[in-house]
């Protein structure tokens, strides 16, 4: 099995998505500022910031796969996304480039946030950042590209839609993707081939609006879907029954960030 570096540990995702790996037979070193509760006794837990070059190229020493979700997972002032989302992707880089090792960005669906809904298409559309924060993603992306055409790196991109336990608003039956099948998206990044691959962090929703097809080509397959859910969906909305879930239609895919003042809080 794999030695992978999670940065961002303690977040949502890594909470969630650690005991997945842990039981997949993985060795996992836990990277963040704070300790993760998601760790156990065999994981390696490093009390650093995934901005310290020093601290990340030691971490990523002997790894198969860095895992980079160190991030504010929303909209935050100029300096704070440049500071933490920027500059963190670019640490990550350099220390899986000279750790020979694969690695997965936490890019995100802001990243192109303006696109409708009903016109994502078939493939991957093109950068329509919502935010300061859906910028900082563009540029992991971007630094993706770089890294890969320099280095011969396996990077994988992977803009993630509404990440959570289920589906909680009526555009997450679309959005929706499972801690399960972000593990799945882990274990294809181990296999990725060379270049900098852009897919969707979606599960197999039957709403859902985007191409899965970016992720097959590294070997994602999803297993989840939002249907599971629909009926406690329709509950917690107050609706009578499933069918009375409105569709998304040409809503765009970043929901209410596009109406988000720039640097202000997120939601």
């Amino acid at each position: 099995m794999a030695t992978i570096l999670i940065t961002g540990a303690a977040g949502s995702i890594g909470t969630a998505v650690t005991p997945l790996l842990r039981a997949a037979g993985h060795r996992l070193r836990l990277l963040d500022v704070t300790p993760p509760s998601a760790s156990g006794p065999a994981d390696e837990v490093l009390l650093a910031s995934a901005t310290d070059d020093a601290a990340m190229h030691a971490a990523a020493a002997g790894t198969d796969l860095v895992v980079h979700l160190a991030s504010h997972a929303a909209e935050r002032t100029w300096r704070q996304i440049v500071d933490l989302n920027v500059e963190s992707a670019r640490v990550a880089l350099d220390a899986a480039r000279d750790a020979g090792s694969a690695i997965l960005l936490a890019s995100s669906v802001h990243a192109a946030g303006f696109v409708p809904s009903d016109e994502a298409g078939d493939g991957m559309p093109r950068a329509r950042p919502d935010t300061y924060y859906g910028f900082s993603k563009v540029v992991s992306e971007a630094l993706g590209d770089l890294y890969a055409d320099r280095f011969g790196m396996r990077i994988v991109n992977a803009r993630i839609m509404t990440f959570g336990d289920r589906p909680h608003t009526a555009r997450s039956r679309s959005t929706w993707l499972s801690a399960a099948d972000f593990a799945r998206v882990v274990e294809a990044a181990l296999t990725a081939p060379v270049g900098n691959a852009i897919v969707w962090g979606v599960s197999a929703n039957t709403r859902r609006t985007v191409s899965l097809e970016p992720g097959r080509a590294i070997g994602y397959e999803p297993q989840d879907d939002a249907e599971a859910h629909v009926h406690a969906l329709a509950a917690e909305l107050g609706l009578a029954s499933p069918d009375d879930i409105p569709p998304v239609g040409s809503d765009p895919l970043g929901g209410i960030f596009v109406d988000l003042p720039l640097g202000g809080p997120g939601p």
